[in-house]
């Protein structure tokens, strides 16, 4: 134990040895530099002669003294944090500011026009067709109106409507419709072009007027609005031995396509509804492309428009692998009729099993079970 110590004792003693002699070699070294080093030249000094001057006055003390300004406090992190979210808010607004100042000064706003709907005036009537022109009726309403009212007429049937001028709305021409009428005989109703739905009412009781039935809908429907007396969908025959039928009512008002597919409250029970859906003998169907049936009442497998084959027409396909194009014909495609097996699309005004006289075809009303 005690030669260990002695061991390490001598170790320590050779090691701060030689320390030592370090530090003495580099202490040499430093002086020897410092004598290398050459000096500045001493400065000549300036002679300094002292004048007898007279002692001046200690001036006035200002009137506004120099103040020093006080020293900033130093912010904490959560104020330093709350000025940077309202600089950033500032900056965003004037952002936004920036391009509607631009807008509102180089681009000159536009008034809006009266749509389509708003110039329409429709006069129903009924009777021996008109023995005037539209050109001349519209000639003599302007006459009788004493001013440019009405821009065109269109006569159909024994409908006739008047679209005004651009900048007046049909309302003023429906106020002043007693200045005119008599030019139009046979005149029933004078309506405003507003949105229309024509909806079927299911399981209405046989039992109740028409009368009744429109008061209960009325009544107990808030915000239905009718623009005419309900009717049957079927005949007296056909609703003969029912206890139950279906009605159709005409709803008006910029709502009247929220009543479609809803039920009805009337006679202390709900009724389903749904559109109605027009359609005669010549009505083609976009799904099998036959004649006399609505698409939507389609029970029949869906055909190819352009080559009669049992697919979609959206699917279909050119029959050459080179050619990418879908949904229509294109070169390749040999055209083919699902009615007559023509070389023709089913959808051609001259397909040989296209009915004829369209025009004198009523349409259709349904059948009473109709369903969507």
């Amino acid at each position: 134990m005690i030669e260990m110590i002695y061991q390490i004792h001598k170790d320590y003693r050779t090691a701060i040895d030689a320390l030592s002699e370090q530090i003495e070699a580099l202490t040499a070294e430093v002086s020897t530099l410092k004598d290398a080093t050459p000096r500045p030249d001493t400065p000549t000094p300036i002679p300094f002669t002292l004048t007898a001057t007279a002692p001046s006055r200690p001036s006035a003390p200002d009137a506004n003294p120099l103040t020093l300004p006080a020293a900033p406090q130093p912010k904490s992190w959560a104020t330093v944090a709350r000025r940077g979210r309202k600089e950033k808010t500032t900056m965003a607004a004037r952002a936004a500011q920036a391009p509607a100042k631009a807008n509102t000064n180089n681009r000159p706003q536009l008034k809006k026009g009266l749509t389509a709907r708003e110039r329409h005036l429709i006069i129903k009537r009924e009777g021996e067709p008109l023995p005037t022109s539209a050109l001349d009726l519209r000639d003599d309403i302007n006459l009788a109106l004493a001013a440019t009212y009405v821009q065109t007429v269109s006569i159909r049937g024994n409908t006739v409507t008047l679209t005004t001028m651009e900048s007046i709305k049909a309302t003023s021409l429906n106020s002043k419709v007693g200045s005119f009428l008599h030019l139009i005989p046979g005149t029933v109703s004078v309506l405003l072009d507003t949105p229309v739905s024509h909806v079927l009412v299911h399981g209405i009781p046989t039992s109740k007027s028409l009368v009744e039935i429109a008061t209960e809908l009325t009544t107990f429907n808030t915000g239905l609005s009718l623009t005419g007396q309900p009717r049957w969908l079927t005949t007296d025959d056909a609703r003969a031995g029912k206890s139950a039928s279906t009605v159709v009512i005409t709803i008006t008002g910029p709502r009247a396509s929220d009543y479609v597919g809803k039920r009805l409250a009337a006679f202390s029970s709900t009724y389903r509804t749904e559109r109605r859906l027009r359609f005669n003998s010549h009505t083609q169907c976009s799904n099998c492309h036959g004649y006399g049936h609505h698409n939507n009442k389609c029970t029949n497998p869906a055909t190819c428009r352009w080559c009669a084959s049992p697919h979609p027409t959206g699917n279909h396909t050119c029959p050459t692998a080179t050619c990418r194009i879908r949904g229509r014909p294109c070169n390749h495609t040999v055209l083919r009729c699902v009615n007559c097996k023509g070389p023709h699309d089913a959808h051609t005004t001259r397909g040989p099993s296209r009915p004829v006289s369209a025009q004198d075809d009523k349409p259709d009303e349904g059948e009473e079970e109709m369903t969507t």
